[in-house]
């Protein structure tokens, strides 16, 4: 039988050269459903067991994709990106704005808020606003610092490579947006978004926990506080980069200075 696709003989269920099933039924609602459903949510498909081990065992799933298994689970770039997606489709299916969102996540209490109006205020939002229409990148940003302290620093021994080093962080943040999602369902039933403190604390810890059960050549214990090192040490590199940043605006922008200047000094 030769392949509707690529036209390569055909022995079993599926195409050996390119995939193509060797039977398919006309084109119904029927057909549609069943083939949606095998390849999303069957036995065999990607996405639950990319679900459950990501949830149980972010490491060793981290080190399967690693160790060439690239057929049981979705790829970390496509998973990450994939997370990021999903989280705005149902924000905007909830119709809630993620400027909001976000504020309610950078505010952690350490700070009070600036005044209404403010200069402060105008120039917190549209950061925020900034941080929104780009968050793939933003977000994206965090994995090769994330990789780079893990491969020179406190994993060294672990004989992977930078790219390597890259898997786990993107699965775990991506997989950290289902909190995100969470959150926005609970701010749409409940009127209330999830604490960021507990956002923060449950991200950390899975994290932490991705770490500890990926390098198991030392004790989890270990890599688990390893990988608090990671975190911590992205967190402060990340939070030079943009105090470094926002001194240049400020210094290339006189009118963007001129919004922190009290009111009565201006």
């Amino acid at each position: 039988m030769a392949c509707i696709n690529c036209g390569a003989e055909v022995t079993g269920n599926y195409c050996s050269s390119c995939g193509q099933r060797s039977t398919v039924k006309r084109l119904s609602f029927r057909e549609g459903w069943n083939d949606f459903w095998a390849r999303i949510y069957g036995f065999d498909g990607k996405l639950p067991r990319t679900l459950r081990d990501l949830t149980i065992q972010p490491g060793q799933a981290a080190l399967r994709f690693i160790q060439r298994n690239r057929v049981s689970y979705y790829g970390p770039v496509g998973y990450f990106f994939l997370m990021i997606t999903l989280m705005y489709l149902v924000a905007s299916l909830l119709g809630i704005d993620m400027v909001k969102f976000l504020k309610n996540a950078s505010d952690i209490g350490l700070q009070p808020e600036p005044e209404a109006g403010s200069g402060q205020e105008q120039f917190m939002q549209a950061t925020i606003k900034l941080v929104s229409d780009n968050l793939k990148l933003v977000s994206f940003i965090i994995v090769p610092i994330q990789a780079f302290f893990s491969r020179f620093l406190f994993f060294r021994k672990s004989k992977l490579n930078f790219i390597e080093h890259t898997v786990l962080p993107f699965y775990t943040l991506g997989h950290l947006y289902w909190i995100s999602i969470l959150s926005l369902l609970s701010y749409s039933i409940l009127g209330k978004f999830i604490p960021y403190w507990i956002q923060m604390t449950v991200g950390i810890s899975y994290l932490c926990y991705g770490y500890s059960d990926m390098f198991r050549y030392q004790s989890r214990i270990k890599s688990f506080f390893k990988g608090l090192g990671v975190y911590f040490m992205a967190q402060l590199l990340i939070g030079l980069l943009t105090t470094i940043i926002t001194i240049i605006v400020l210094i290339a922008n006189p009118e963007v200075f001129e919004m922190f200047k009290p009111p009565g000094n201006r």
